[in-house]
């Protein structure tokens, strides 16, 4: 290891001591220099105690001989720099030595022997300040040798503790360590005598963390494994499923569809046709502007629908039909987009289609039958209400229809119907209604603003022309028909159209007393 952890703690444990040696050596030379200064002047003022009575005589006195031998007794002393002794009579004895630095000098006053509290002298002594400077100078550096000493002692009991107690034990699980890799189940063998502090601890809580790092990535192995299976399965599901399935981003483009909506909605030939990557959905279906609207609704509320669509454009020009299923989903970027779900429903529809035309029609003539017939006779009836029209209902009978039968046939019948239905047919308007009532009765009926008999009479004079046309039958014969028409008017006639049809039926009736062929308006009684 490039910076092992022995090593940097007693890097900072010696950098920490040095700085505290520095710092305690430093205290301890000004300490030292006062106590010694202190000590030295103490002892200064010792020696002048020993010579102060002999001083004051000889200031008294001012006998020179004797201040020199005060002078000198006091010089001798190694303590002692400089010595000036003076009186009151201008008597000054210097030692050899004079005084360089007076701020230093200590002064002690001299007093006549025979009144304590006449001054006649004083002596100053200024101490051996290169003597106290060595000697502090000497006891400082004893105390930074001591010091050093101490710190390489600590130093080195630091460093092998810290090896043996903390970096050595962290080094071996460091190494056991990356030696498991993520997802093995491997532990951690806490180092000898460590079973119970913290190393012991971290080596357990490590362990914990191995297992539970173990177990996380071995779940999260299986998972995705189970996602990938499950991947597959629905990916197989989507391209195999016979259903159309598709994604649409919500500009109602394509993003994705399986083989089934491809082959489905012939988007590969459309593709192939158009020379177009990016596929329009809409653009797919018979009424675009309705699958547009129907799309946006879809976005716009998040509800699920379901409906029979007309696909467009076929190659084969079929009319074909699907059954759709859209709802919304959120994509990965959090975009709102349409799902959908095809099933060619075309033979259904058709199928649909046709029972429902068979269960409203006639199965001969293709007219509206009774049942049907009724139901839009009330729809048109509300409508000319509400609109404040007049129904015209004219309820035919054919003249002659039996002897055909009992001459020809009912197959021969059968050819006269199919044939009077199609003239009649003609001779209305889209919006008009004609239904077979049964046998050879049938009813015509339509609405007016206003009442005009010349255009009705000019519309059954039309259509009993066309009924007397030839019609030929399979045998090559030749038929002719005559009709029986009776007229009721909504309101004046009735206000439903049972009384309205019984009405009209009461007029037929009058007609064929009148010699057949011809019509009737009702009258009340």
């Amino acid at each position: 290891m490039n910076n092992q952890l022995h090593l940097h703690v007693t890097r900072i444990v010696t950098l920490s001591a040095i700085l505290f040696a520095m710092i305690a050596s430093t205290t301890f030379l000004f300490y030292t220099h006062t106590v010694q200064k202190n000590i030295m002047e103490k002892s200064i003022e010792q020696l002048f105690i020993a010579v102060e009575s002999t001083a004051e005589i000889a200031a008294y006195l001012s006998n020179e001989e004797l201040a020199l031998e005060v002078v000198e007794s006091l010089s001798k002393n190694d303590i002692v720099s400089s010595v000036v002794f003076t009186n009151t009579s201008d008597l000054e004895i210097t030692s050899d030595h004079k005084i360089s630095d007076p701020g230093g000098v200590l002064f002690f006053p001299l007093y006549n022997p025979f009144d304590a509290f006449e001054q006649v002298g004083g002596i100053q002594i200024q101490p051996n300040q290169q003597l106290l400077n060595q000697y502090v100078r000497s006891s400082a550096l004893e105390q930074v040798f001591i010091l050093l000493a101490l710190i390489l002692v600590v130093a080195a009991l630091v460093l092998t503790l810290m090896r043996r107690v903390l970096t050595t034990p962290i080094q071996s699980i460091a190494a056991n360590l990356h030696k498991i890799k993520p997802g093995e189940a491997g532990q951690l063998v806490c180092p000898s005598g460590h079973e119970n502090n913290e190393i012991g601890n971290l080596v357990t809580d490590i362990n914990k963390l191995l297992t539970s790092v173990c177990t996380t990535i071995d779940q999260e192995r299986k998972l995705r494994n189970h996602v990938e299976n499950m991947e597959k399965h629905f990916r197989l599901i989507f391209e195999r499923a016979s259903a159309g399935i598709f994604l649409l981003d919500n500009n109602f483009y394509l993003t994705s569809s399986n083989r089934a909506f491809q082959k489905i909605a012939g988007i590969m030939e459309k593709e192939r046709r158009e020379n177009k990557k990016n596929i329009y959905l809409p653009d797919l279906f018979f009424d675009p502007n309705a699958v547009q609207d129907l799309l946006r609704d879809i976005l716009k509320t998040s509800r699920q629908i379901a409906c029979d669509l007309r696909l467009g454009g076929t190659i084969s020009g079929e009319e074909r039909w699907l059954h759709c299923l859209f709802s919304t989903v959120q994509g990965s970027q959090e975009e709102t987009m349409i799902e959908g779900l095809v099933i060619d429903v075309t033979e259904r529809t058709f199928q649909m289609e046709r029972i429902l035309f068979e269960s409203e029609h006639d199965p001969l003539t293709q007219l509206f039958n009774r049942r049907a017939g009724m139901q839009l006779l009330n729809i048109m009836m509300t409508a000319a209400r509400k609109n404040n029209d007049l129904l015209v209902l004219m309820l035919i009978d054919l003249d002659g229809f039996k002897e055909v039968n009992d001459n020809f046939g009912h197959d021969a019948g059968d050819t006269v119907l199919v044939e009077i239905a199609n003239r009649m047919q003609a001779t209305i308007r889209k919006e008009d209604i004609l239904i077979r009532m049964g046998g050879d009765e049938f009813i015509i009926a339509f609405t007016v603003k206003s009442f005009n008999r010349d255009e009705i009479d000019q519309f059954v004079n039309k259509l009993q022309n066309r009924f007397r046309t030839e019609i030929r039958l399979d045998n090559d014969q030749c038929v002719t028909m005559g009709s029986s028409i009776g007229i009721s008017i909504y309101p004046s006639d009735g206000d439903n159209i049972e009384t309205l049809i019984a009405n009209a039926d009461s007029a037929m009736y009058q007609s064929k007393r009148k010699g057949k062929n011809c019509a009737s308006y009702y009258l009340a009684a």
